[in-house]
């Protein structure tokens, strides 16, 4: 089988450009599920935009916030691997 990249640091680059994207996507994919909801409450209890307003804010907190997790989380880790390596 033939390797798509040359060596370990093209391979760690494209990782991390993939990650970002998938974030990207997620953050998206959930402010749309969070507002549905939202609307859908909206709707039941005759409350309109409130709940979608708000559902929609903490779905897209959520997901930056998640982001930023996984950014620290990587960022030990590649100072943990640096660390143990020297």
């Amino acid at each position: 089988m033939k390797k798509m990249f040359k060596d370990d640091k093209a391979r760690k680059e494209m990782n991390d450009v993939l990650r970002i994207s998938a974030w990207g996507f997620i953050i998206v994919i959930s402010s749309f599920v969070f507002m549905y909801v939202g609307r859908w409450i909206d709707v039941s209890f005759n409350t309109e935009p409130a709940f979608m307003l708000g559902m929609l804010v903490l779905g897209i907190s959520l997901g930056i916030f998640r982001m930023y997790r996984d950014g620290v989380d990587k960022a030990r880790n590649n100072a943990y691997k640096q660390n143990k390596t020297a």
